[in-house]
């Protein structure tokens, strides 16, 4: 099958890939990074009162199941693809991974609302394709230290898609979004939910390590995009506590910290949706590292006989508003 319509199906040339690299290494350096944002020294009040306001934005972010429809063209498979795309673009321009997240959000909240162009892209790969290019445009403008030129981008689709279409595109895109393109991020919650763990903790720095990785997995699962941010933040972190040595953590303040999460977020963590999830990351994280992230069984999975992805999605039509390397970079997505 193929993901997009085939512009060229050769490959760009290593020359290519160098000079792309080239231009961004340029604008990069020429740029002022901005200085990242930190949480470790903020205090535990100001950190509820964060997550407190975090959970009331996602609210506004949420999208649902723009794949439901009879007459699209795009699958699964397909934005799947386009996610790894994304993926390798800022790996190989050294720009945040966050910046793919982020980027992937705008393109699913988009594909949800009634724009035109919206419409046209559920039926037509190549103006998906387009889509894709814009919202990480947009993210790359907004959440990068520099803005990558339009016309770089264009460079990306291998002169498939013009700079004046990225361009005239962003604008329809933030119209459609209202502008809210600032909404909360698993990363996000999964660092300020593990500020709240006691210092005590031997491997806190493995807690980031696993737990940053489950939420990039997350991404590229369209299963979890109707998600809230928050759930798969919950569901990542859990599993990274349980694959934590017994004698990393004591047992009590292991127990105690899965009360605060629960407090924090308003969420029950043996909730079938958090089991869910949590089964769905594993199993990503096993498929997608090589081994399994073993779990010692002291905050286990309860699972049932339903297919994690049948409960996911029974959670979702429950709610009313879907609450729930080739060196080149260049764009091909044929599979």
């Amino acid at each position: 099958m193929v993901c997009m319509q085939d512009m060229k199906k050769e490959s760009c040339s290593q020359t290519t890939f160098d000079l792309l690299f080239y231009e961004m290494k340029q604008a990069m350096m020429n740029a002022h990074p901005q200085d990242n944002v930190t949480v470790g020294s903020m205090i535990q009040e100001d950190l509820y009162s964060v997550l407190a306001a975090m959970l009331r934005q996602e609210e506004e972010y949420e999208c649902h199941d723009y794949l439901e429809f009879d007459d699209t063209k795009i699958d699964e498979t397909c934005r799947t693809k386009m996610t790894e795309w994304v993926f390798q673009v800022v790996d190989c321009t050294r720009l945040q991974r966050e910046t793919a997240s982020v980027s992937m959000s705008y393109l699913d909240r988009f594909m949800c609302t009634s724009s035109p162009t919206a419409k046209k892209a559920r039926l037509d790969r190549k103006e998906y394709q387009l889509v894709v290019l814009t919202t990480l445009y947009i993210a790359t403008k907004i959440f990068e230290p520099f803005a990558m030129d339009a016309s770089l981008v264009s460079k990306l689709s291998r002169g498939v898609h013009s700079e004046e279409e990225i361009i005239a595109l962003e604008y329809e895109i933030l119209v459609a979004l209202q502008w809210k393109v600032n909404g909360p991020t698993p990363l996000q919650f999964v660092n300020y939910l593990l500020e709240l763990l006691s210092t005590s903790c031997q491997d806190k720095a493995l807690l980031y390590e696993h737990s940053h990785f489950q939420t990039e997995l997350s991404i590229g699962d369209y299963i979890l995009m109707p998600l809230r941010r928050s759930v798969i933040a919950v569901a990542a972190i859990l599993n990274s506590l349980e694959n934590l040595p017994k004698d990393s953590l004591p047992l009590n303040e292991r127990i105690r910290y899965a009360e605060v999460i629960s407090m924090a977020t308003g969420l029950d963590i043996f909730s079938p949706v958090i089991n869910s999830v949590r089964i769905r990351l594993l199993d990503s994280y096993s498929r997608s590292s090589g081994y399994p992230l073993a779990q010692v069984g002291i905050l286990p999975i309860i699972e049932s006989k339903q297919s994690t992805t049948n409960k996911i999605t029974a959670v979702i039509d429950e709610s009313p508003a879907c609450v729930m390397k080739e060196r080149s970079i260049t764009l091909d997505l044929s599979i």
